[in-house]
């Protein structure tokens, strides 16, 4: 890896349909001309307090090495938040990535 830069684009994603191709391909191509791959990146998701919910989320991260989630739970403990930041090896891996994370009810991806 070159650039141990962190990327984090600020891109509200909330409720994105999985056929939203054009969306996902403006993200990728943002991420391909932001930084040379691979490259530290930080996701950044809010969903229910629920085990389900929380433990479908970290499984989407499974395969990746040395990946680190932080979460936070709000005040009245209905929502999580999560920032998981890893290094990812290509902005396709992203959106994949985030493709899979839209499929659990309510999430809102930052």
């Amino acid at each position: 890896m070159q650039n141990k830069q962190l990327i984090v684009l600020s891109i509200y994603i909330c409720h994105v349909n999985n056929d939203n191709n054009d969306f996902y391909e403006r993200l990728e191509k943002q991420l391909s001309d932001s930084s040379s791959w691979p490259s530290l990146y930080r996701f950044k998701f809010i969903i229910k307090s629920e085990i389900n919910d929380i433990d479908q989320l970290k499984s989407i991260f499974n395969d990746i090495k040395n990946v680190d989630i932080s979460s936070r739970v709000s005040s009245n403990k209905k929502f999580t938040s999560f920032s998981i930041t890893a290094i990812m090896k290509s902005p396709s891996v992203i959106i994949k990535k985030y493709k899979i994370a839209s499929k659990i009810n309510g999430i809102i991806s930052l």
